[in-house]
């Protein structure tokens, strides 16, 4: 049985690989758990042993189809066990900007490779270097450990004995005496949506999603809700018209910018780190805060622009949802005669933005490459925003449409020559901050020069995400948002919690005119049209849903509801009472049909529910 024993070294050692990059994530993202007790941490630790069973015994499978050779099976043993390590690693890296495991994205992160590892090295650096020494020795150590294991003979029985081993692992796997393949979510049945990221490991998240990688992309396991239900929410979501709110639509054919503010999470924007975008926020109209439609620039561009959830926790770019038929802000923009245009301070091809932004109706894409002429060096992921903007302006020609999505705080390295400031003592947030100022400074410096040149033209500004280590859920998602024009807007602030869903019907109303005629498949509101207004998240197993200063949320595993009230952009938990129940009923049901009607290729068909007053 010696085929058994040289398994169950690789397995264990992997599990405990595991079971120690767990205590470093809890230990690195101690903010993310400052809630909970010493016990309740470990519990979590190690409640997602089948989660480590079954990665421990993938990887333990691989390495003994070389156990032939006692060398070559050492070092695919080590190397494997390193590179959980690492994987488990960088997860942490990822979950603390994030806030959610590496797992569809894993594609993207290979492709930006270099850019992610420079990032991990110069805000993550101790952590790094630990990670450096920590894989030698675990390599060194391990390739003596699996050096003693006994070879098997390439006999007859060989074969045998790794059918034996692959039925054992695909035990492992399935989640052992579970009826049904263990999947992801399935974490969140501790209870608590932070513990499950802890029971969770990265790699299994990784491995499944591979797995998946080459199939079509599924709707979410969400409770299925009655016809009479949709209904009835769709009649209190989406009441009559305010008619006596005249449309503020501007006839002469203005220019719009999109300013998608990369990564600018509403707690590291505060006057002292954005002067210029608070000052322009007292010009506009704007309301305390936005909630943004996920944790990627794909994510934010389809809530801003098609106003349209995304699939939850995921993105719509690079599956077959991409090729579905769904409305766009920029597709009647264009056909109003605009030139269009999306620009990045990143490779275009960063997670298939460029092709994504031209999906949406953008006719041209720019990138970094397409940057030639440049005042600063790059940072780790592409050009500053100074560069970018001094970009844009050499390619735009009235009327356009743009959107700009900057670089400058995609990282938090300054230019050489920019001098930095101080607005934390904490050195990440203070770096943070430093990289936001500097964006803040381009940002001003651009609008002004284009009002100089191009005075008939509206502004819009907005996070795509929010970005950096942000304590609890809805934290995650507050971003910043303001729509200014010195000469066609008058100031306006709203008492509002908005969705990016709602900038584009906002827009609409404001430049094209009356959104519920232009557009069938949006599921915003306008802030000039409309008298309702709800916003949404999707946070690692919690449905979030705001209203009326409410905040509600459910978890799709333990079908747990709490409830909050939002004061000062924080949350303060209340007793859920029948009003609350009423928001949960009306999360599931608009939840339930606007992923149907996406995974369906209706979206389409929204306006039917949307504008339905039978």
């Amino acid at each position: 049985m010696q085929f058994l024993k040289n398994y169950f070294k690789v397995f264990f050692v992997v599990y405990g690989v595991l079971i120690f990059t767990k205590f470093l994530f809890v230990w690195y993202l101690g903010n993310h758990l400052e809630d909970y007790s010493i016990t309740q941490k470990i519990y979590a630790i190690f409640f997602g042993y089948k989660f480590d069973f079954a990665t421990a015994s993938f990887l333990a499978f691989l390495s003994s189809l070389f156990d032939f050779r006692k060398k070559v099976y050492a070092f695919i043993a080590s190397f494997l066990v390193v590179a959980v390590f690492l994987l488990q690693l960088s997860d942490i890296f990822y979950f603390y900007e994030a806030n959610r495991h590496i797992g569809y994205e894993i594609s993207d992160a290979l492709a930006d490779g270099a850019s992610l590892f420079m990032t991990a090295l110069s805000q993550h650096t101790a952590m790094s270097i630990f990670g450096f020494v920590m894989s030698v020795l675990l390599f060194w150590g391990s390739w003596k450990f699996f050096l003693h294991v006994n070879s098997q003979k390439l006999d007859r029985y060989f074969l045998l004995k790794k059918i034996v081993l692959l039925a054992l692992s695909v035990f492992f796997i399935r989640g052992m005496f579970q009826h049904i393949p263990l999947n992801p979510w399935q974490s969140n049945q501790i209870g608590d949506v932070k513990l499950a990221s802890v029971a969770l490991n990265a790699t299994y998240n990784v491995v499944f999603s591979l797995s998946k990688k080459s199939s079509k992309l599924k709707m979410a396991d969400i409770p299925k809700v009655s016809k009479e239900d949709i209904f009835q929410t769709m009649q209190v979501l989406y009441p009559e018209k305010n008619t006596n709110t005249e449309l503020p639509l501007i006839h002469s054919k203005p220019n719009v910018v999109f300013f998608l503010l990369e990564s600018w999470s509403l707690q590291y924007v505060t006057p002292k780190t954005a002067p210029n975008f608070y000052a322009i926020k007292e010009q506009g109209i704007t309301i305390p805060f936005m909630v943004a439609g996920g944790h990627r620039t794909t994510e934010g561009m389809f809530s801003i622009f098609a106003s349209y959830p995304n699939p939850l926790g995921k993105s719509v770019a690079k599956t077959q949802l991409q090729d579905f038929k769904y409305d766009s802000l920029i597709y009647a923009f264009n056909k109003q005669g605009y030139q269009s245009a999306f620009f990045q301070g990143t490779s275009k091809e960063t997670s298939g933005t460029g092709s994504f932004a031209q999906s949406l109706g953008f006719h041209k894409s720019y990138g970094k490459q397409d940057v030639i002429e440049r005042k600063y060096e790059t940072n780790y992921w592409g050009v500053h925003d100074v560069d970018l903007y001094n970009f844009v302006k050499t390619k735009i020609k009235e009327p356009f449409v743009v959107g700009i999505n900057g670089a400058t705080t995609h990282d938090d390295k300054l230019p050489k020559g920019v001098k930095k400031l101080h607005f934390s003592d904490d050195k990440k947030l203070n770096n943070i901050q430093n990289a936001i100022h500097f964006s803040d400074y381009a940002l001003g410096k651009f609008i002004k020069e284009i009002e100089v040149k191009y005075p008939n033209t509206i502004f819009v500004l907005v996070a795509d995400h929010c970005g950096g280590y942000l304590n609890g859920s809805l934290s995650n998602y507050e971003i910043p948002f303001v729509i200014y024009s010195k000469k066609l807007i008058s100031p306006k602030k709203f008492d509002l919690i908005l969705s990016q869903r709602d900038i584009a019907p906002s827009v609409s109303d404001l430049v094209l005119g009356d959104y519920k005629q232009l557009f069938s498949g949006f599921s915003g509101k306008s802030l000039f049209s409309d008298i309702k207004f709800f916003a949404s998240y999707y946070h690692n197993g919690l449905e979030g849903w705001i209203e009326d200063k409410k905040l509600i949320e459910y978890n799709l595993a333990t079908q747990q509801l709490d409830c909050y009230k939002i004061h000062n952009k924080e949350k303060f938990k209340i007793k859920c009472g029948t009003k609350e129940n009423e928001y949960q009923r009306d999360n599931l049901s608009f939840t339930y049909l606007t992923q149907k009607l996406l995974f369906e290729n209706k979206i389409l068909d929204f306006k039917k529910f949307r504008d339905s007053k039978e």
